[in-house]
């Protein structure tokens, strides 16, 4: 099965149904949205699965009917697609709780907090878990209430759930349950069998395609190598030219371990044996996100694997092409450029990178498969911390 996220409008319309209530949010497609608001005060939320909304400020608290107007305006011009406003609910931050439902190998697991909220990573040590089925699974939450667990079980197995989390939601009288924030994760196969969410529902963090990514997929149609590009950031200060799908997770979660994730501008990889001329666009479509970035401090990373059969020096011969037109650009700016590579020709390729940057008089490294993938990330990031 293929786990995928509903929107938020979905997930609260479901759980509101399984409550007996009926929820008021409503959805907006950014590409229609409506010319105005009823009266009231409101909680306007990109709707895309985007995790940490609230640090990203892609939730807005307390809005007018004028300025939810202003901030569905912007999230589209951030190239978000979906939105969802609800109505303000008023209550004391003391009354948020937290629980989740996972599906795996062994069962559902429970995890539950009577301290939710946008702090729950702080009060980790408040959450309690357990397995539906395990002796006694049914008592091990003292404060709360049998017949939400019971319900929030009955409609997990029912939509094909693999992952629920409602954080925060309020114990109440009419309704009894009352979710603020929830996402689900449902099983894509189960579309045909299911009635309360179908395909529309569907969402991906995804936004609007940047240039650089549309340049990629467009490489990529017609090319016989790997060619993916992914913006996670546009003013991220870490721009990613990996190459090997298995090194280039490795290479993220690295940088993630070290407290990097949130400097992380793109991810993807090529392999596959690109040409020179593919990967002197691959590189062009990264620097033009480089250079658009507003990072007061920038760093390129050429990193990967040992190569089977990708000619290292043939695809290093198109990235210097690609950097040597921006020559001056990245000296003017500083901008660090560490690489780690191994394969096939890679000491023609690797010799031939270090004798490009050191013409190019940049803050720099180069090193072969003799430096490990962790022990290249550990060097970056002290250079970073310099």
């Amino acid at each position: 099965m293929a786990r995928v996220k509903i929107s938020e409008f979905r997930a609260k319309t479901i759980l509101a149904q399984a409550f007996g209530f009926e929820y008021a949010g409503m959805e907006v497609d950014l590409n229609a949205v409506p010319d105005a608001i009823p009266e009231g005060s409101y909680a306007v939320k990109v709707d895309q699965a985007v995790k940490k909304r609230n640090k990203l400020g892609l939730v807005k608290l307390g809005r007018n009917e004028h300025e939810v107007l202003q901030d569905l305006a912007e999230f589209r011009e951030q190239g978000y697609n979906f939105a969802l406003v609800e109505p303000m609910s008023q209550h004391d931050r003391e009354q948020e709780r937290f629980i989740a439902l996972d599906r795996s190998d062994k069962g559902v697991t429970i995890a539950y907090s009577n301290k939710g909220g946008v702090d729950i990573e702080e009060n980790a040590d408040s959450l309690q878990h357990v397995t539906v089925g395990e002796a006694g699974w049914q008592q091990k939450f003292d404060d709360l209430n049998p017949e939400i667990l019971n319900k929030l079980i009955e409609v997990f197995e029912a939509d094909q759930m693999a992952y629920l989390e409602v954080n925060p939601f309020i114990v109440a009288e009419n309704p009894l349950f009352i979710p603020l924030d929830a996402a689900i994760e449902v099983d894509s196969a189960a579309e045909f069998v299911v009635r309360d969410w179908q395909r529309s529902d569907i969402r991906n963090a995804k936004m609007i395609k940047s240039p650089s990514e549309k340049l990629v997929e467009d490489l990529q149609a017609n090319s016989n190598a790997s060619l993916t590009l992914r913006v996670l950031n546009p003013n991220g200060s870490l721009f990613l030219l990996l190459s090997g799908g298995g090194a280039s997770v490795v290479l993220a979660d690295e940088l993630a371990h070290k407290g990097l994730a949130n400097e992380l501008a793109n991810y993807g990889e090529y392999s596959g044996n690109p040409n020179d001329q593919e990967t002197y666009q691959y590189t062009r479509a990264i620097i033009d996100l480089l250079k658009a970035s507003t990072a007061p401090r920038k760093t390129l990373l050429i990193a990967g694997g040992v190569a089977n059969f990708t000619d290292v020096a043939k695809t290093f011969k198109g990235i210097t092409a690609a950097l040597k037109q921006e020559a001056e650009y990245l000296k003017q700016n500083n901008v660090g450029v560490y690489v780690r590579r191994g394969g096939p020709n890679q000491e023609a390729g690797l010799e031939q990178m270090r004798s490009f940057l050191d013409s190019l008089g940049v803050k720099h490294f180069v090193y072969g498969p003799d430096v490990s993938l962790a022990d290249f990330i550990n060097r970056v990031a002290e250079e970073l911390q310099a």
